[in-house]
């Protein structure tokens, strides 16, 4: 005779689902307020994370050419060489052969976690494919710690996104806004907002 199980009892128990963080981002609002207001131009755009639905259709309001750079986590990984050791190669971990140039960067979280000392190499290897006036967004983390490896992120609306969780943790590199720009030399600050959760949100354009 079979035996079942009463289900009050043994009640069947659902995965926990991953509590995503919201996040106000006012200067990804402005920017987006910025491309707005140009309905006709035709924008092209490098997403450094991995292919996003939820990005892509945001962005498809607008006329634009959406690149995916899928890079953040190797960025992560990447250590500054040792002594006589050629530095990384960022024209093959990211290459840009693609023949427009770009109006906008989203970063994210990536510039956390690249070393401080491939973090102007990189940023050279991105000027070199951007138009004048061209944006980057990122978000840098304030506080003592961060997830350890990049996390993802949804966009509720212009001025909203949710962010995951992430797992684990390491020591945040803390960036101040002038040590940003400092070792991002061809970007200023056009926008800088620190957010009720310790995240410093950054709208940079090229100079």
């Amino acid at each position: 005779m079979a035996l079942f199980a009463n289900p009050r009892k043994n009640p069947v128990k659902t995965p926990e689902q991953p509590q995503f963080e919201e996040l106000g981002c006012p200067a990804f609002a402005s920017l987006v307020e910025k491309m707005d207001a140009d309905p006709e131009r035709k924008y092209h755009i490098l997403d450094l994370a991995a292919a996003s639905g939820n990005h892509i259709e945001f962005f498809s309001r607008f006329r634009c050419r959406y690149h995916i750079g899928d890079v953040l986590q190797v960025l992560s990984y990447l250590e500054p060489p040792a002594p006589e050791e050629p530095a990384p190669d960022f024209n093959l971990i990211l290459p840009l052969h693609m023949k427009e140039k770009l109006d906008l960067i989203l970063a994210w979280d990536g510039l956390n976690y690249l070393d401080k000392a491939l973090l102007p190499d990189f940023s050279e290897h991105l000027l070199r494919k951007c138009n004048p006036g061209a944006w980057l967004h990122a978000f840098v983390y304030t506080r003592g710690d961060m997830p350890a490896k990049p996390v993802s992120f949804d966009i509720v609306s212009s001025s909203s996104m949710r962010r995951s969780p992430g797992e684990g943790g390491v020591a945040a590199p803390c960036y101040p806004q002038r040590v940003l720009e400092s070792l991002m030399p061809g970007f200023r600050s056009l926008q800088s907002r620190l957010l009720k959760n310790g995240v410093q949100e950054y709208l940079f354009q090229v100079k």
